[in-house]
C-alpha cells in the first residue's frame, strides 16, 4: 500500500497520529527533502530515515517505488509541507499506480489552502486553487482577468519577493475594491492575516505593515460579479449588429 502523508505546514504538533503510527510502520519512506523529514522524525521519534523524492527524481523513483509497491511493501510519500501532489511531486506516481492497479490512500492533515480560505473572510463554498502565480507579467494579468471574470474566490501561492509586483498587476486590473486576504506563516507562532480591499492590502504592503517573509497565500475574489455578467463578447455581439446593419442597406 502507498500512503500520501499530509505533514505540516507550520507547527509540528499538526501531525496526525495516524500518521505518526505510520510512518513508524511502513517500509519505506519517499520525503519532498530529507532534511526536513528529518526534523520532523525526530521531533516525534521516529527512528527512520527517508529517501529523496522531489521533482528532479521523481520520474526515476517511480520505477522503484512500484517495484516495491509489486512485491507487497508499504510505502509513505511525504512532501516538505502540506499535501503531497498539492504544488507537490507524486502525480505521475499516483497515475502510474491507477495503471498498474497498486493500492493507494491519503492520510488527512495539514493543507495550506483549505487553511486560507477559512482564515480569509472570503466565501469558500466555492473557489479556486491555482497553484503559484506564474512569473510572467503577462501571465499575471491574465490571471486577474480571470478573477475578474468569474467572481469565485481564488487561492494562489506567493512568494514574498514576487507579492507586491504582483498586487501592484491585480490593482490595475480588477477594481480596487476587490476583496483580499494574505496569509502568512500560518499555524507558526507569528501567524499574521491581512484583510480588506485590494487597494488597503496594497496599501499596506507600500507602508511596510506586512512583513515580507515566510510564505504567502493569496485569498482574492472579484467584487464585479453582477458588472461582468452583462459584459457582452465582441464575438457574441458582432454577427446580430452586422445583420442589423444589413437590413438598414435593404
Amino acid at each position: 500500500m502507498l500512503y500520501l502523508i499530509c505533514t505540516p505546514i507550520g507547527n509540528l504538533n499538526d501531525l496526525s497520529l495516524r500518521s505518526i503510527n505510520t510512518l513508524k510502520e511502513v517500509d519505506c519512506i519517499y520525503a519532498e527533502d530529507t532534511r526536513v523529514s528529518a526534523k520532523l522524525f525526530q521531533h516525534f521519534k521516529i527512528s527512520r530515515k527517508s529517501v529523496p523524492f522531489h521533482e528532479h527524481n521523481e520520474i526515476k523513483q517511480i520505477t522503484e517505488i512500484t517495484q516495491a509497491l509489486s512485491e507487497g511493501l508499504n510505502i509513505a510519500i511525504m512532501s516538505d509541507a502540506g499535501a503531497p501532489l498539492i504544488s507537490d511531486p507524486g502525480y505521475p506516481l499516483i497515475q502510474k499506480c491507477i495503471e498498474l492497479d497498486l493500492e493507494f490512500t491519503v492520510l488527512p492533515g495539514p493543507s495550506s489552502v483549505i487553511n486560507a480560505i477559512l482564515l480569509s473572510g472570503i466565501p469558500s463554498h466555492q473557489f479556486t486553487f491555482c497553484g503559484f502565480i506564474p512569473r510572467p507579467i503577462l501571465s499575471r494579468k491574465k490571471v486577474a482577468a480571470e478573477i475578474k471574470k468569474s467572481g469565485i474566490s481564488h487561492v494562489f501561492f506567493e512568494s514574498a519577493k514576487r507579492l507586491p509586483k504582483t498586487l501592484e498587476i491585480f490593482l490595475e486590473v480588477l477594481d480596487a475594491n476587490t476583496q483580499v486576504s494574505i496569509c502568512r506563516e500560518m499555524t507558526k507562532e507569528y501567524e499574521s492575516i491581512y484583510r480588506g480591499s485590494l487597494d488597503e492590502i496594497y496599501s499596506q504592503l507600500l507602508n511596510s505593515e506586512i512583513t515580507l517573509l515566510g510564505e504567502f497565500v493569496i485569498v482574492i475574489q472579484s467584487s464585479l460579479k453582477s458588472q461582468s455578467s452583462y459584459e457582452l463578447e465582441e464575438d457574441f455581439c458582432k454577427p446580430f449588429l452586422e445583420y442589423h446593419v444589413s437590413l438598414r442597406c435593404i
